[in-house]
C-alpha cells in the first residue's frame, strides 16, 4: 500500500503569506472599527445629554425652583481631569433673582461625555453665566478658580420655573479630544459628522440635526 508523506512543518514562505495577509485584514478593519465605535459614542452622547436636559427642565417644574444645567468649558477643569473643559455637565439650583449659585441636586453628580466625544463652544446668545459657584469639597470635583482665586462662572442653559428655557440653546458635539501642549490643553477634532441639538425655549425638546459643512 502506498503510504503518503504528511508534513508536520510550514515553510518561511508560507509563514509570511499568512502574516501578510492577517496584517491587512487588521489594516482594513480597524478603521472601520473605531469608526463604528465613534459613531456609537456620539449617539450614546446625545441620548445622555439629551436625557440630562429633559431631567432638569422637569426638576425645575417640580420642584418651582430655577435649574441650570451647567456646561463646562473652562480649561482649569481640563487640567485636573481630561476633556473635562469640553465635555463635563452637572445640574444644579440658582437663586430666583439672580443667575448665582444656590445648591447643587442630591444625587446629582459631574457627568462627562462618552469618550471620544467633545462639545463645541456655546454662542453667547445660546447661555447665561451662573456666578458664585463653590469651591472644591467632597460634593464637587473641580476647583475652578482664576489666578486671584475667584471662582469663575460657568456657562448653562437656565430653566425657569414653569419649564421655559430663558433663551433658545444650540449645543454642538463632534468627535474629538484633548491634547496638552506645554500648560496648554486644547481639543482637536478626529473626523466624522458634528451634530446639533436644538433646544426649543418653551417645550425644552431636543431636535438633533446634522449641520451642512
Amino acid at each position: 500500500m502506498k503510504k503518503w508523506n504528511c508534513r508536520k512543518y510550514y515553510t518561511l514562505v508560507e509563514i509570511m503569506t499568512v502574516i501578510v495577509i492577517a496584517a491587512l485584514l487588521f489594516g482594513i478593519g480597524i478603521p472601520a472599527f473605531t469608526t463604528m465605535i465613534q459613531g456609537s459614542n456620539m449617539t450614546v452622547a446625545i441620548r445622555q445629554l439629551s436625557a440630562k436636559i429633559q431631567a432638569a427642565r422637569a426638576y425645575a417644574v417640580t420642584n418651582r425652583c430655577r435649574v441650570a444645567l451647567l456646561l463646562v468649558e473652562d480649561e482649569t477643569a481640563s487640567k485636573i481631569v481630561p476633556d473635562a473643559g469640553f465635555s463635563a455637565y452637572r445640574v444644579c439650583v440658582i437663586e430666583d433673582d439672580a443667575l448665582n449659585f444656590q445648591s447643587w441636586i442630591e444625587d446629582e453628580d459631574w457627568r462627562l461625555l462618552p469618550k471620544g466625544v467633545l462639545r463645541k463652544a456655546l454662542n453667547s446668545s445660546d447661555y447665561e453665566n451662573i456666578a458664585e459657584i463653590p469651591k472644591k469639597s467632597e460634593e464637587s470635583l473641580w476647583q475652578l478658580e482664576d489666578t486671584d482665586g475667584a471662582v469663575s462662572p460657568l456657562k448653562a442653559l437656565v430653566f425657569q420655573k414653569d419649564g421655559k428655557l430663558t433663551k433658545s440653546a444650540n449645543i454642538e458635539l463632534y468627535q474629538g479630544r484633548c491634547l496638552q501642549k506645554g500648560s496648554t490643553i486644547s481639543p482637536v477634532p478626529t473626523g466624522g459628522t458634528d451634530h446639533k441639538l436644538s433646544v426649543n425655549q418653551y417645550s425644552g425638546k431636543v431636535t438633533v440635526t446634522v449641520p451642512e459643512s
